[in-house]
């Protein structure tokens, strides 16, 4: 561990505009333990950022963007201004007395200017001689910022680790270490590259060698195989040739038979044709009667609404009668009442004035029977007279009253009579109201019934003409698809017959699917040229594999084989998916350019989508065995540029023309190899054919389209009918509704004429009945006069009071009077109703009536004459239109037996088309077989040729060779001469020959000697660059080793010295931990920290307080380990109570304090000059001296005052 012999110190702080530290001040002496004191603001953590900004600390670090912002300014305007300039000098005391000057200088641009002793130097020598007095910059091991502790405490592992690194240095071997180790993996991949390499040559050399061996072994198996194509091709050409001759004269006998068919078929098509011309003429009838129909109905249709019309107006005649006749009875009866009461009233009239005449003679009667003496009789009349003149104004009061009470009661009478008119009527109007109503509802009801009827009916009509559009759409849809798949089934030429051979071929295929599970069809059956215009070249290419059946494996093609011999099929070819051996596709052939292609990659397969991905790539394994490596181009000339100049290939066009490697050239379009071309499309083909039949089965499905016609003009009918009886509703309905309205306005004013008279009523009866009180009060008055001037004279007659006499003797002639008065009344009401009843005219509203009822009446006689018109012309029109069906009936059954009679024309016709198809096909597939034998013949020579095998050229001696051999015999024969073939091809094959493999074998000798050369200096880069990797990590490993050490062994000792008390005299425990001691540097390091009476807890788990000694702890041991002449620590006892901080001021104190700095601890530490910030008196009193930080609110700016401790100690 290093150590400084003589420690120096700061001795003090000279600094201008830095921060919050205007002009230039001097801070200091600083002592061995100085603590900083000031409230909160006023600039202690700056004068701390001067001492790390002139010790190199970088800007960001000190709370600033850039430099210019740790220059003082007093606002933003003196921040603005430009050649503002800053220092802080750090005088530096050694340990031998002398002064040394730290200057760290911000200049007007902005930048950093660094001296020594005021001489300018770079960065790098600063730095060097800061580091020289155990000041390391990087590793801030002077330094302990703000929160640095509670950081610390936080670190994980990882974070640790790379502390320890940038203390130990280790960290400066890192990138050399990372290119180091970068260089040992890129070796280590290059000496495996050539030592694959080597091997690859080595395994090489070895296979040509296999190589050169076998080559000799192919050319004796060549030799042998040509021998044995020669006997085989020479047998196969005799069979052609004797089944060609057979094929013939089958023919020739088919043709004959054919002949006769036809002749049969068209003497059916001549019956079948006049047939049609006879139905034709039987349909023309029927569409001329069904015309005639339609026009009829037309016309009908067109009458129908008159007629309605017709029946409604006679309907509504009928009603108006009805009712006219009802008002006639009405008004009648009410003559004969009027009559009555007329006569009644007369006989009132009369009987009233005998009661008059009656009543006036008894009134001459009892004026006589008064009995007075003369002289009473002249005092009472005095006296009478008297009393007249005194209460005479009383009396002419009193009969003005009378007068007026007599008219008002004559006027609430007229009113009381009126009132009960108009509640008559009102009554009346209401009933007219309930009747009007009620017939309201019926014409409302059958109108909503009506209207529903025609929502149905419309419904019905939409639902027929959609159904006679979508038959009609569909008809024509599915006509126009049976043109377009005729034109196909013409396009792909569908009429060809498939022959007789094929079609056994097919159907044994088929069976052997549905059999075999491993069966998987033939190639035409799985795969396909991607265009029709590659069809020919891929039928010439793949040749006799065109129809071979594609199974699963060997095995399958066993059983297939044994099957078709037993059912005596024809033969197949089988490909074996499993044991087929291919060559690989030569990938450069894709790349040739022209029109040149890989017949393989004109090949679409499978061509079913639910096949299993995993035989799609087995197919592929046929159809490269099918064509190998074979080319298609588009002309001529660009196939024999491919095949025949430079690098052989083997190449079609899409004429089918091929040419082989050897120089051999097969051209032009046979008739048989065009046929077997063309059996690519036999599935499209079969397809098609399944889609027409489908589709003319849907056609006969469709119902009769003029049966659809029929229905909707049924419906279209009853449609018009409702509308028409909707239309004469609503008009019904708005007319009952005008009347409504009438009768409504017509109560309307009855009631406001009640509501008029009502108050006028009530008006007159309180009129009347307040003036009956004024005529008793008056008539007491009256009483009260006379009986007080009739008072003595009542006394002389012996009466109480002259009324009672004027009572008991003139009661008679008042009695007379008031009956008077009530016969006068009663005859004028007489009178009056009497002249009312004379001046109605009953008689006019009568006469209007019957001639209203007449007119009506002649009126419902002409309607209904027209309606009997109308009636019977529709009657005439039925019969008509009933017999015109009757005749397209005849039409139609007429039209039925001629379609009876062509349908079983059509099935001979039919039949016979039939056998003469089949005539044909069995024709065709003879031709076909025929023309294919020429062209396997063809072939054959071909491949003779091609293979350079001579044949006999005379055909008898060809023939000769051949005896009658059977199909079975036949085929024994061809297995036996394949499998010979396919064991030497077999063997061939197996052998792979290399002729060049000699010339090969030497050059990769040379090769692989190179290689070894290669591989040996590989292995030497690799060897040399790991030495330099593995000293490089020992050198970085005992490093931090060195510094992890030492820490970890004194950071418990230090642990205890915080944590240790009276009460517990050994302290905590604290240790590090590795996490990988074989390579440290790049694992974590687990700090582990136990207070006093704790058990084992996560450092995350402890307290603030405990968190910061144990901090505190790590911060002193590390500085142990690479001590720094001082430290400097800011208000690292926040977390701590007076307890922790009186400990860790006495540990501060007896490292720094009574020549501790210049002792050497029994660790091996040294002590250090303390400069600390702090806020609690319990930890600046130990100092020895204090810098006390204060804010100058005049200048505006921090000032400082220094405080010398030593003084003030105690003993």
């Amino acid at each position: 561990m290093p150590s400084l012999l003589s420690p120096g110190k700061i001795l003090r702080l000279e600094l201008e505009n830095f921060k919050s530290y205007k002009g230039a001040q001097t801070i200091g002496p600083f002592f061995d333990f100085t603590a900083i004191i000031g409230p909160n603001g006023a600039g202690k953590s700056n004068l701390m950022d001067a001492i790390s900004f002139v010790l190199g600390v970088r800007s960001v670090q000190l709370r600033g963007a850039q430099l210019k912002d740790l220059i003082y300014a007093f606002d933003d305007r003196e921040k603005e201004q430009k050649g503002r300039r800053a220092f802080v000098r750090l005088v530096y005391q050694m340990g031998n007395g002398s002064e040394l000057q730290f200057t760290r200088t911000i200049t007007g641009a902005g930048g950093s200017e660094y001296r020594i002793d005021g001489k300018v130097v770079t960065w790098d020598d600063y730095n060097a001689k800061l580091k020289s007095l155990g000041i390391l910059v990087k590793a801030r091991n002077f330094l302990v910022f703000q929160g640095d502790v509670e950081s610390i405490a936080s670190k994980n592992p990882k974070e640790l680790t790379a502390l320890l690194e940038q203390i130990s240095g280790s960290d400066d071997l890192k990138k050399d270490y990372e290119d180091l180790e970068e260089q040992k993996a890129r070796a280590e991949e290059n000496s495996a590259l050539v030592y694959q390499k080597k091997r690859t040559v080595v395994m090489e050399r070895k296979q040509k060698k296999e190589q050169k061996e076998e080559a000799e072994k192919h050319l004796r198996l060549q030799d042998q195989l040509k021998s044995l194509k020669k006997e085989h091709f020479s047998w196969q050409l005799s069979n052609i040739m004797k089944d060609m001759k057979k094929m013939t004269d089958e023919v020739e006998a088919e043709n004959r038979k054919l002949q006769v068919a036809l002749k049969e078929q068209e003497d059916f098509e001549l019956k079948a044709s006049a047939k049609k011309k006879e139905q034709a003429g039987y349909l023309k009838e029927m569409l001329l009667c069904e015309k005639k129909i339609t026009k009829k109905k037309i016309e009908q249709d067109k009458k129908q609404p008159e007629l309605l019309k017709l029946k409604e107006e006679v309907s509504r005649i009928r009603a108006k009668i009805k009712s006219s006749k009802k008002e006639l009875e009405k008004k009648e009866d009410e003559k004969r009442k009027h009559e009555k009461e007329k006569s009644k009233l007369n006989s009132l009239l009369i009987e009233v004035n005998g009661e008059i005449r009656q009543l006036t003679e008894q009134g001459q009667d009892g004026v006589g029977k008064l009995q007075l003496a003369d002289s009473q009789l002249k005092e009472y009349h005095r006296i009478k007279e008297d009393a007249g003149t005194k209460t005479a104004k009383l009396r002419d009061e009193k009969e003005v009253l009378d007068r007026q009470q007599h008219a008002d009661v004559e006027a609430q009478k007229n009113v009381e009579e009126n009132l009960q008119q108009l509640s008559s009527r009102e009554e009346g109007l209401a009933s007219q109201d309930e009747q009007m109503q009620a017939r309201l509802k019926k014409v409302t009801d059958a109108h909503a019934k009506h209207t529903e009827e025609l929502s149905r009916a419309k419904k019905k009509l939409s639902d027929f003409q959609d159904k006679h559009r979508q038959s009609r759409t569909k008809f024509d849809s599915l006509k126009a698809k049976l043109g377009e798949i005729e034109a196909q089934l013409r396009e792909y030429k569908a009429d060809k017959n498939e022959s007789e051979r094929d079609a056994r071929l097919s159907e044994a295929v088929e069976s052997l699917k549905r059999l075999f599970p491993g069966v998987h069809g033939r190639m035409t059956d799985l795969c396909r040229p991607t265009q029709n215009k590659f069809n020919l070249a891929v039928t010439v290419a793949m040749g006799k594999f065109m129809d071979a059946v594609v199974v699963e494996d060997e095995h399958t093609g066993k059983e297939c084989i044994k099957y078709l011999k037993e059912h005596r099929l024809p033969p197949q070819t089988f490909i074996p998916l499993q044991s087929v051996r291919v060559k690989p596709v030569i990938e450069k052939l894709r790349t040739l350019g022209g029109t040149a292609k890989l017949i393989f990659d004109v090949i679409q397969y499978p061509l079913q989508i639910n096949w299993a991905v995993a035989f799609h790539g087995s197919l592929e394994k046929a159809v490269i065995y099918a064509v190998g490596n074979t080319l298609v181009c588009e002309s001529l000339e660009e196939a024999k540029i491919l095949s025949w100049s430079g690098e052989r290939y083997k190449v079609v066009t899409v004429d089918g023309i091929l040419l082989t490697k050897s120089g051999t050239m097969t051209g032009g379009i046979s008739g048989g190899m065009e046929a077997r071309s063309q059996r690519w499309d036999d599935k499209t083909i079969e397809a098609l054919k399944k889609k027409k039949d489908k589709f003319e089965k849907e056609m006969e499905e469709l119902s009769s389209i003029r049966q659809l016609q029929r229905k909707e003009s049924e419906a279209s009918e009853e449609v018009s009918g409702l509308e028409r009886k909707i239309q004469y509703e609503e008009i019904e309905k708005k007319n009952i509704q005008e009347k409504l309205s009438k009768l409504k306005q017509e109560k309307l004013n009855v009631k406001e004429e009640i509501r008029r008279l009502e108050p006028e009523f009530q008006k007159l009866r309180s009129v009347i009945k307040k003036r009956s009180e004024d005529i008793k009060k008056l008539e007491k008055r009256i009483n009260e006069i006379v009986d007080r001037i009739y008072k003595d004279f009542s006394a002389s007659v012996g009466v109480k009071n002259i009324r009672e006499y004027e009572e008991n003797q003139l009661q008679a002639a008042q009695e007379m009077s008031e009956k008077r008065l009530s016969l006068s009344t009663k005859m004028s009401k007489l009178k009056y109703q009497l002249e009312y009843e004379q001046k109605r005219d009953m008689a006019a509203p009568i006469a209007k009536l019957g001639s209203s009822i007449q007119s009506l009446g002649k009126e419902l006689e002409t309607i209904q004459q027209k309606e009997a018109e109308a009636k019977e012309a529709k009657d005439q029109a039925e019969i008509l239109m009933n017999e015109l069906r009757e005749e397209v009936s005849g039409w139609k059954a007429k039209s039925d037996d001629c379609e009876k009679v062509m349908n079983e024309l059509k099935k001979k016709s039919t039949s016979a088309t039939g056998s003469i198809g089949k005539l044909k096909r069995q024709m065709n597939s003879k031709e076909t077989q025929i023309e294919q034998l020429k062209s396997r013949k063809q072939e054959l020579l071909e491949k003779c040729e091609l293979e350079q095998i001579k044949l006999p050229k005379d055909p008898m001696e060809i023939e000769a060779r051949s005896q009658d051999e059977g199909p079975s015999k036949r085929e024994k024969l061809e297995v036996e001469f394949k499998q010979k073939m396919d064991s030497l091809v077999s063997e061939i094959e197996r052998t792979a020959p290399n002729l060049k493999a000699l010339g090969q074998y030497e050059a990769l000798q040379e090769k692989e000697k190179e290689v070894i050369e290669e591989f040996e200096t590989a292995r030497r880069d690799e060897k040399v660059i790991a030495d330099k990797y593995n000293s490089k990590k020992q050198q970085r490993y005992e490093l931090f080793m060195q510094a992890f050490d030492h820490i970890s062994s004194n950071i418990d000792k230090i642990y205890k010295q915080l944590t240790k008390s009276s009460t517990h005299p050994l302290g905590g425990t604290a240790y590090l931990n590795l996490e990988n001691e074989d390579d440290p540097f790049l694992h974590g390091i687990k700090y582990t920290a136990m207070p006093p009476t704790k058990r084992f807890r996560d450092m995350e788990q402890l307290s603030g307080g405990e968190k910061t000694v144990a901090a505190l702890a790590l911060l002193f041991s590390i500085h142990s380990y690479r001590p720094s002449p001082f430290f400097i620590l800011d208000e690292v006892d926040a977390a701590l109570d007076n307890l922790n901080v009186a400990k860790v001021a006495g540990f501060i104190r007896s490292k720094s304090c009574d020549g501790a700095r210049a002792n050497q601890d029994s660790d091996g530490g040294c002590g250090f000059q303390s400069i600390v910030i702090s806020l609690k008196d319990s930890f600046y009193d130990k100092a020895e001296a204090l810098v006390g930080v204060y804010r100058d609110s005049e200048r505006s700016c921090s000032r400082t005052l220094t405080f010398d401790l030593t003084k003030y100690r105690e003993s």
